[in-house]
């Protein structure tokens, strides 16, 4: 049965509808490398779980969470932390010239947490004058393994946009990049593939980097949203693990409210339906999905799980276009699809210094990051229905003071 899971990421049989993208994710992977992206909430760490679970062809699978590294030593130690750690490969990398046997056996053995903070920094300063050396050095020891190896690099343009906008760190985010690219195209790492993974459109950091070149040996997939039937499909499992019948109009009211039909979103509502069938022995009815939707699932109580949509506009964008980028979302949650022209002057109003190819870069960075999306009538929109409605709610026009 599927339980349902609000949150983090799932594994096993929990991670529901995404046989047909496991499998072709594994047939790019037996021949070349792969930049998998998707929005935030699509699924993305669920699917590369689901790799990790359950390797085929005897493949060594390492999955690395990237999103709060800073500079290359930091990557470079958190690559060999995972290869020593992994039980099948860590003896390969047992006399790494910057990994002192001493410290190979405690990475691999089960040590608190501060003890193993401290590990890595001391780890991080002794690689950082040569790390690209040393980790050339791990490339070639999980090469000589008889065994292909993915690297699953999670948020990784997260890293190297965190590196880009430090003063300390930006040419070492271009030298990173190059030299990966490097690796992944030399014959001497031929049974090393690179899975990289990322939430956050990246190539507008590259581009912002004058790097866009870096990936373009990358094939690239994108994880899309469930398709209705797909979505039936989980309602049912769902419905069926938690005993909490739902009707077909229920199911339907459910995909309507809901517009792109997100894992994750499908999963917040209905967890809000079963706790009120739950404590409240409530029928759930389309009309009792229409109230829970807009009294729960929109109101205070799930704001959390939604804030970041809000909050990641200043983590990753100047205060002039965040604002601009606040007042386009507030209009384009009170109006609808607007025209490009109306979207540009709105944009302009709050940046007037920024240009037409300022503006046309920004839509494609909101596209990527799935706050938007160009409709059929060359007109911009919401990219989700549940995340316009909740931006109305929260951040539209009677909200500004």
């Amino acid at each position: 049965m599927v339980m349902n899971q609000v949150g983090p990421p799932v594994r096993g049989h929990n991670c529901f509808g995404r046989d047909a993208f496991v499998d072709l994710l594994w047939e790019k992977l037996s021949s070349g490398h792969v930049l998998l992206a998707s929005p935030r909430r699509f699924g993305k760490t669920s699917v590369m779980y689901k790799l990790l679970d359950e390797p085929r062809w005897g493949y060594r699978m390492l999955l690395a969470d990237l999103e709060d590294l800073a500079e290359p030593a930091e990557f470079v130690t958190c690559l060999i932390e995972r290869t020593a750690k992994y039980q099948q490969l860590g003896k390969a990398i047992h006399d790494l010239a910057d990994l002192p046997r001493a410290a190979w056996s405690r990475l691999r053995a089960s040590i608190e947490e501060v003890e193993l903070y401290k590990l890595r920094v001391k780890l991080r300063e002794r690689l950082r004058p040569h790390w690209r050396e040393s980790g050339a050095e791990l490339f070639r020891k999980l090469a000589d393994t008889t065994h292909t190896t993915v690297l699953m690099l999670d948020e990784f343009p997260m890293m190297i946009d965190r590196m880009s906008r430090s003063s300390l760190h930006r040419e070492d985010a271009r030298t990173l990049l190059r030299w990966l690219r490097s690796v992944r195209q030399s014959p001497e790492f031929g049974n090393i593939r690179f899975l990289i993974a990322g939430s956050v459109g990246i190539g507008g950091i590259l581009n912002q980097l004058d790097e866009i070149s870096a990936i373009n040996d990358l094939e690239q997939l994108r994880l899309e949203a469930f398709s209705p039937a797909v979505a039936i499909a989980f309602l049912d499992e769902l419905s069926s693990a938690h005993g909490l019948p739902l009707s077909s109009q229920a199911k339907r009211t459910v995909i309507r409210l809901i517009g792109i039909l997100t894992p994750y979103f499908i999963q917040v509502l209905f967890s809000e339906l079963h706790k009120a069938h739950a404590q409240d022995k409530l029928a759930i009815t389309p009309k009792v999905i229409e109230r829970i939707y807009h009294e729960k699932v929109l109101g205070v109580e799930c704001k959390t799980y939604f804030d970041h949509y809000y909050a990641r506009l200043r983590q990753y964008y100047p205060s002039a276009v965040e604002k601009a980028i606040k007042r386009l979302l507030r209009e384009l949650a009170a109006a609808g699809p607007l025209p490009e022209d109306v979207c540009y002057q709105a944009f302009r109003s709050e940046n007037p210094v920024a240009g037409w190819e300022d503006f046309r870069r920004l839509m494609v960075e909101l596209e990527n990051d799935f706050y938007i999306r160009l409709d059929s009538r060359g007109e911009y929109e919401f990219a989700c229905k549940i995340l316009r409605d909740w931006w109305l709610r929260h951040h539209g026009m009677s909200n500004i003071v």
